[in-house]
């Protein structure tokens, strides 16, 4: 019996299309993986950059409000320096990871002595007024009762009574404790930590960055400059 045209065609067409089908699915599969490797480590490095970021973000909050109590701390206290370091390390203790601790007063304590340590390597805390020049030129020898001696102090005491119109602007600016904290933050997200801090390094030459800069021989991570001003009338004299 004779086959017709399109009783032979019909068997090589449908092998046709089968080979074409196996092909584009084989083809669809080789494409997906290329499209994963490369957007795969761009979807990680992005994700790490956020991380990255909010804990920047964090660290800045908490230094703000730590430097706010410093400098209350040492307004009440004659701008005594030590008082306004054990406030700071106090207050970025929030840095350190505590509730996973049974002990919450060890974790405190521990907490506590870690971002002293880091202070004493990687932070510093400078008073920008009253300056030394104000100390010599507004300071006055006075009768401290508690202590029973004598003391050098920019007096705060019967403050209205104390100036008049003529009275300079510097006078006043002398009874204001002003402060800055240099805080050289860890970065320890990788993929991104040594990009981060060399975007910083680039984009900013402050002297808060050029401080951490020159400290990151002592780290194992990059670092991250953070830096916040306070100041606070001086509720006490000031003493040096």
């Amino acid at each position: 019996m004779l086959s017709s045209n399109s009783d032979i065609a019909l068997p090589a067409a449908s092998s046709a299309a089968g080979f074409s089908f196996f092909t584009l699915k084989k083809y669809s599969r080789g494409q997906a993986s290329i499209e994963l490797i490369v957007v795969w480590p761009i979807l990680v490095s992005f994700v790490f950059l956020t991380v990255q970021a909010l804990i920047i973000w964090w660290s800045q909050q908490t230094l703000m409000v730590a430097n706010q109590y410093t400098v209350r701390a040492g307004a009440i206290n004659h701008g005594h320096y030590q008082t306004m370091v054990t406030t700071l390390v106090t207050g970025m203790a929030g840095l350190e990871p505590q509730l996973d601790q049974d002990n919450l007063a060890y974790a405190t304590t521990l907490a506590m002595a870690k971002q002293r340590l880091h202070f004493s390597r990687f932070a510093q805390l400078d008073i920008l007024s009253p300056t030394p020049q104000d100390f010599r030129e507004y300071a006055e020898e006075r009768w401290d009762y508690d202590l029973e001696r004598d003391i050098t102090e920019i007096a705060v005491d019967h403050y209205h009574a104390r100036y008049d119109e003529n009275t300079p602007v510097e006078w006043h600016e002398a009874r204001v404790l002003r402060i800055r904290t240099d805080w050289c933050l860890p970065l320890k997200i990788p993929l991104v930590a040594e990009m981060l801090s060399s975007a910083q390094q680039f984009l900013s030459g402050s002297s808060a960055v050029r401080y951490c800069k020159l400290r990151e021989g002592m780290s194992e991570y990059p670092l991250w400059a953070l830096t916040d001003t306070a100041q606070h009338s001086l509720q006490s004299g000031f003493r040096r």
